[in-house]
């Protein structure tokens, strides 16, 4: 799922999040000084890496419903550092996932500001502006209007330079699954799986199965573009699921079909093996609400909110395992599992980061009830 996750972030950043400028026909529009203040630090071996106030700003935007209930006076009341601890922490946690993948491209030695990193992104960019064809999918773009484009960036609480840096972001995630894996389908036009500097035995991948920390799910979700109001229908869909689930696995499946979201077709038709680092950090909640379901049970509405996605409310049902599906699925585990450990390798990386934060001067001149973009 985590190739899953990084592939919606990079087709949300090419159809409607994020926009840039392609050289010489989009020029990008430069951040302002008080964007591009340096707010917070991370230092890391020989390297630091700065959080400047730009992304910040987009993340505290993004959370910021999700903490204060719609409520923007606790923000200046006086229990306002408990709040804006409590989003911090949010922050912290995107800062470093983001980070952690720059710098396991820094140790493996991926340039990801080389001259093909660089025609990528502006290829993208144009892309998303223009519309067209970006790999396989097609990108209805903006027809050409740049500043169309801009709204719908501001509407995500993102600008041109935090657009280029979540861009670059998604091409390093793919970079390191590439070096580690073998390639970015994981899957051949042969059907063999590929393979990459991470090695693996059948042996290792059916452990990684059997393992009480891996849950075997179902799954289906709901976003606004899909419902006015995505969070009533996910109860809707929950109760049916239930309904469902007293009968078979299969009438589950068929369920999870016909309710979810169409980019995630395949995956919500086959299920999922899920571990700890399958999933990208925005999605662990998942990954601890099937933890604690038995076989057959089926998950409260679960929400997940990320920069690049949004709002989401997800229901699992988890299903169990069985060597039929280990044998069928064989590839989606291996990638389960190979996903599974390149995540624990940046993860671990986004931990050690974590400890190192540091906040400057510009930090501190935050008013945090009048953030806006």
């Amino acid at each position: 799922m985590k190739r899953f996750v990084a592939g919606l972030l990079l087709i949300a950043i090419c159809i409607g999040v994020l926009v840039g400028c392609k050289k010489n026909k989009y020029e990008p529009v430069p951040s302002t000084e008080e964007e591009a203040r340096t707010v917070m630090k991370i230092n890391i071996g020989e390297r630091c890496y700065e959080v400047r106030y730009e992304l910040y700003r987009a993340f505290f935007l993004t959370y910021r419903s999700e903490i204060d209930g719609g409520d923007t006076s606790v923000w200046q009341g006086d229990g306002k550092e408990e709040y804006i601890n409590r989003i911090n922490e949010k922050i912290i946690s995107e800062v470093t996932r983001i980070y952690a993948v720059f710098e396991l491209c820094e140790r493996l030695g991926i340039d990801l500001y080389s001259k093909e990193v660089e025609d990528e992104i502006y290829e993208m960019i144009e892309v998303s502006i223009d519309g067209g064809t970006w790999g396989e999918e097609n990108v209805a773009g903006f027809g050409g209007d740049s500043e169309k484009y801009r709204e719908s960036l501001r509407a995500a609480y993102h600008n041109d330079s935090t657009a280029m840096l979540l861009i670059r972001y998604g091409i390093g995630q793919r970079r390191i699954e590439e070096h580690y894996i073998g390639a970015e389908s994981y899957v051949n036009d042969n059907g063999q799986i590929t393979e990459g500097a991470l090695k693996y035995t059948t042996e290792k991948v059916r452990n990684f199965y059997n393992s009480p920390d891996t849950s075997q799910i179902l799954f289906t979700y709901i976003t606004g573009e899909m419902d006015t109001k995505p969070e009533e229908r996910a109860e809707r869909v929950r109760a049916s699921v239930i309904e469902a689930a007293n009968s078979d696995a299969e009438a589950v499946r068929i369920l999870m079909i016909n309710s979810g979201h169409p980019t995630a077709f395949g995956e919500i038709e086959n299920g999922m093996v899920v571990g700890e680092h399958t999933l990208s950090r925005d999605y662990s909640a998942i990954y601890t609400a099937a933890s604690g379901l038995s076989d057959g049970e089926v998950s409260e509405v679960i929400k997940t909110v990320s920069a690049s996605d949004g709002e989401r409310y997800y229901v699992i049902y988890k299903a169990e395992k069985s060597e039929e599906y280990f044998e069928v699925n064989y590839a989606a585990v291996v990638e389960s599992y190979l996903l599974d450990a390149v995540g624990s390798i940046t993860d671990l990386i986004a931990k050690e980061m974590a400890q190192k934060i540091s906040y400057t001067d510009a930090y501190g001149s935050i008013i945090h009830a009048e953030v806006k973009i």
